[in-house]
């Protein structure tokens, strides 16, 4: 799973929606106005704007993005009010403390049709909100028991034949077959016997503390050669002075390639805060590729985030 939490696409950490102890399962939505395909790194940009619009939206009275989750073209699951939140976009109180609710960026015009790679976040999201936060095995479209076109012919034709993973597996979107949970598993006993790190194995699957897994969850392996790289968080998030959670993941990037000579004398820590030392240790890391050795500015754009994220140690 391929899970953008909040602080990484620029919302607060926590929503402030009422709680949720469970859901009997996952509504799907889609935007019901145009939209066009678009390169990844533009993705997070729209998901500010539909927050940006719910909380403008004083009729609705909306305390934050209105969705449970937004799963993007490329398969990125975008962590809306999250779990156990309530949703606002179901339609009225009741139906919003019934079901949790993911919308697919895909519109009434322009990008129609999910590709597979949107059915696989889909279908990660619906995944996540049953392991994570109690949702039901019932999975329908925002017209079922509500008066709308939502989520439009095509997303909702794939909802009624039960939502499959495309090629017909609960498999992720990892390189590689799932690991599917056997009674007895641990989360760090799988990963010693898979000879991976455990803390990459839920990164990748979104589990978070105490790092509980299930019998029969299915769990996406990291791919081979390195971790693929978050979605860039935008120049914004890294500013002199200035936090963001994007800066403890470059921080962790730059400490596991080992470019920490410049700190304060307490040695290199991660952490959100973007200062002198950080941008001096990424422009040791940029002199060091030829890809970003003409320009080692110490600001990070999207291919220094992106060869942090994926080189190997």
């Amino acid at each position: 799973m391929r899970l953008v939490e909040r602080e990484a696409w620029g919302a607060p950490a926590k929503s402030p929606a009422a709680y949720l102890p469970s859901a009997r399962g996952v509504k799907v939505h889609y935007l019901g106005s145009p939209y066009s395909s678009r390169a990844h790194s533009l993705c997070d940009d729209y998901v500010r704007q539909i927050r940006a619009e719910h909380l403008a939206n004083a009729r609705e009275g909306y305390v934050d993005i209105a969705y449970s989750a937004v799963v993007c073209e490329h398969g990125y699951v975008y962590e809306g009010r999250g779990l156990h939140k309530r949703t606002g976009a179901n339609g009225n109180a009741e139906l919003n403390m019934r079901d949790y609710a993911v919308c697919a960026l895909l519109g009434s015009s322009g990008l129609t049709k999910p590709p597979d790679a949107m059915l696989s976040g889909l279908r990660d999201a619906i995944e996540w909100f049953r392991a994570n936060g109690a949702a039901g095995d019932w999975i329908g479209g925002h017209r079922d028991g509500y008066a709308t076109q939502c989520p439009g012919d095509p997303l909702y034709a794939w909802v009624k034949a039960g939502a499959p993973r495309p090629g017909g597996s609960g498999g992720g979107s990892g390189g590689e077959d799932p690991y599917k949970v056997r009674a007895g598993d641990t989360l760090s006993g799988i990963a010693r016997r898979l000879d991976l790190d455990w803390r990459e194995l839920a990164k990748v699957n979104a589990i978070g503390e105490p790092y509980t897994v299930y019998v029969g969850q299915e769990l996406d392996l990291p791919e081979a050669g390195g971790t693929q790289a978050p979605p860039y968080p935008g120049r914004s998030a890294f500013v002199l002075g200035r936090r963001h959670q994007a800066v403890t993941d470059l921080d962790r990037q730059l400490v596991r390639l080992g470019f920490t000579r410049h700190h304060n004398g307490d040695g290199y820590q991660p952490g959100p805060l973007f200062t002198a030392y950080t941008r001096k240790n990424v422009a040791d890391f940029q002199r060091s590729r030829p890809e970003l050795s003409p320009d080692p500015d110490g600001y990070p754009g999207p291919v220094t985030w992106e060869l942090a994220h994926t080189l190997p140690r």
